[in-house]
């Protein structure tokens, strides 16, 4: 079981990696869950990594996480880039679990009928 404050710093670690567009696959599971409101779930890291939702990613601010123990809720806004190059935020919650000092489950739950319109 992880404690809150290493699970904590993993997720700091996640989003500056994730925000600098380097290093954060490295802190993923080989069996990564991905869930919510995705269009499709998917188990490992390949899948994960190669999630068209990382590619739109142009900045984010995490705004909030609560942990406790190996689990957390962040709540992160995102800057994205379309694929026709529209940009657009959209503010996520993200649920994670981590085990063995690697990021083990993320449950993502946005607005889809605004981030719909917002690639078209």
């Amino acid at each position: 079981m992880n404690t809150s404050t290493e699970t904590k710093e993993m997720l700091q670690k996640y989003y500056d990696c994730l925000s600098k567009k380097e290093g954060w696959q490295s802190l993923l599971s080989d069996g990564i869950l991905l869930t919510g409101t995705v269009a499709k779930e998917s188990k490992g890291k390949e899948l994960f990594v190669n999630n068209n939702f990382f590619k739109m990613v142009k900045d984010l601010k995490l705004k909030r996480m609560i942990v406790e123990n190996e689990n957390a809720c962040a709540l992160v806004s995102y800057d994205l880039v379309s694929p026709t190059g529209r940009s657009f935020s959209s503010d996520v919650a993200e649920i994670w679990k981590v085990e063995d000092g690697r990021l083990e489950s993320l449950a993502i739950y946005f607005d889809t009928a605004e981030f719909q319109k917002s690639i078209a």
